[in-house]
């Protein structure tokens, strides 16, 4: 099988990064809004591997040398002769070196001693244990499904996509405590063995118990905390090492410490008020991603997308112009106007996204430009159709007139619900499995839709279904290198993204 790194619980939201020198450059905020990738990128990362024996690896022709792990003596069964590593051990065993139990671990459990941790092989499928807590679900399923368990905890801690972000009722509580267990106890420990840290122990044992003493986990999110660390190496820089003796750099990091706090009051006094003055009135929304603004009265913001104006340079082409575009050949038909027609198109709209978990509205930013800081960017959305129901597209062209006509809209090409494979982790956890919708069976490419800007519900994000993309074309496949055909736009099967944190908890609340 391919397996992903062992897992490294360096914190309650990135409970699988490994231990690498990128964990200097991305930590904070950047953990945290790349989690919520982890079961789609996995998705397509676990399979089949090509040889069954790893050790038959070559590299330039040659035979790998073994690792360390791998060179080293196999561990021993917790009981002599049981050939289950994950079978039963005496009560003494439950207690590591240090004396400190296991996250989870009760009596009749084996521990292994913190250190490099062993991915899982094949015949963990044949374990009692595996069987009791994942069933017949291949190992690569159960990987799979751990990713999505630690996604959608992490979304509940920080309250992610959902109506009040500001308490947590006792009835959450008890269901993140029992996610927690799962997550820790069920899936981690059966997939890699029962490791010992302090992280993995306070989120499987005292969830519950921080979540009721604090009432709300703030702390989640260390990039405020990141931040305010510069005054303090600016300190250090300008003390350490600058000076005959130690007085002296005490002296200087004094007078710099003096000069910071000296400013944060004079900022504080223009602001005419305390720290709670400096917080700005995003509610929920602030701090999500997506280009979300809150929305609120008294800042005198729309409630409604009708009330909102385009901004942005606006161009005049002819329709004749767009259907020079492949995608677009179709687009006359759509807008039920003739090709010598003028159109007014714009890189940007702005809606108001109503959100079907009732979080306050809040202003989206949805684009449909070939280069954006260099790059494509198509929005995908989800709006209402005609006939009253949900679909998805993703935006091709922005129009704020057709003729003569104001009109506020969008040209979007349709996706369409396909049914999911069976037994699919990822629709278990809400993700909605889609393709491309096509107006006949010749078309080669998918069908236009124009909807106007106000039957918009929000911005969606969609992942490719990265494991049916490996399927067809190999493991090392992208979008940029997958090919460009009619036939693999008929192939190619998306999901939407329920992880990805629309609304969130505010980084730095009101008091």
């Amino acid at each position: 099988m391919y397996y992903t790194s062992p897992p490294h619980l360096c914190s309650l939201y990135s409970c699988f990064v490994p231990t690498t020198d990128t964990q200097a450059t991305m930590t904070g905020r950047s953990w945290r809004r790349f989690s919520v990738f982890w079961p789609f990128m996995l998705a397509g990362a676990v399979g089949p591997r090509d040889q069954g024996n790893p050790d038959d690896a070559l590299l330039d022709g040659l035979p790998l040398a073994p690792t360390a792990a791998a060179s080293g003596p196999p561990a021993s069964p917790a009981v002599a002769g049981d050939e289950d590593p994950y079978g039963t051990a005496t009560e003494s065993d439950c207690e590591t070196e240090t004396g400190g139990s296991v996250a989870g671990a009760a009596p009749g459990d084996e521990v292994r001693a913190v250190g490099p941790l062993e991915l899982p092989g094949p015949d963990l499928v044949h374990t009692q244990r595996y069987l009791h807590v994942f069933g017949s679900m291949p190992i690569d399923d159960a990987v799979l499904d751990t990713f999505c368990r630690a996604a959608q905890l992490g979304g509940a801690l920080f309250g992610d996509n959902v109506a009040c972000t500001t308490a947590h009722t006792e009835a959450e509580v008890k269901a993140m405590e029992a996610a927690a267990s799962a997550l820790g106890v069920d899936s981690i420990q059966t997939l890699y063995g029962h490791i010992n840290t302090s992280k993995l122990h306070r989120l499987v044992q005292h969830l519950g118990d921080e979540l009721r003493a604090r009432g709300n986990l703030w702390e989640g999110d260390t990039s405020e905390n990141e931040r305010l660390h510069s005054s303090c190496k600016r300190m250090f820089h300008r003390s350490n090492k600058r000076g005959p003796t130690v007085t002296l750099q005490m002296i200087r990091c004094d007078e710099a410490q003096s000069a910071v706090l000296q400013d944060v009051q004079e900022a504080n006094e223009g602001m005419g008020g305390g720290a709670s003055d400096e917080v700005g009135s995003g509610g929920g929304t602030d701090g999500a991603p997506g280009g979300v603004d809150a929305v609120g009265g008294s800042g005198g913001v729309p409630a409604q997308t009708a009330d909102l104006s385009f901004s942005g340079r606006a161009r005049r082409v002819p329709v004749s112009a767009l259907r020079r575009n492949p995608e677009l050949v179709r687009i006359a038909d759509a807008l039920g106007a003739d090709t010598t027609a003028w159109v007014t198109t714009h890189n940007t709209v702005r809606i108001v996204a109503r959100f079907e978990w009732g979080a306050p509205a809040a202003v989206q930013h949805l684009r449909a430009t070939h280069d954006f800081a260099g790059k494509p960017w198509y929005s995908y959305v989800r709006y209402e159709t005609s006939d009253g129901g949900i679909g998805w597209g993703r935006i091709r062209v922005v129009l704020s007139s057709i003729g003569a006509q104001r009109r506020s809209c969008v040209v979007l090409q349709r996706l369409r619900p396909v049914a999911p494979r069976a037994g699919c982790v990822l629709t278990r956890y809400s993700c909605v499995r889609l393709q491309w919708d096509f107006e006949s069976s010749d078309d080669e490419h998918p069908a236009l839709e124009v909807v106007d800007a106000t039957r918009i519900l929000r911005s969606e994000d969609v992942q490719v279904d990265y494991r049916d993309l490996a399927d067809r074309h190999g493991l090392f496949v992208t979008l940029l290198n997958s090919p460009d055909t009619a036939a693999e736009r008929r192939a190619c099967r998306f999901f939407t993204n329920p992880f990805f944190p629309w609304t969130t908890r505010a980084l730095r609340p009101g008091l």
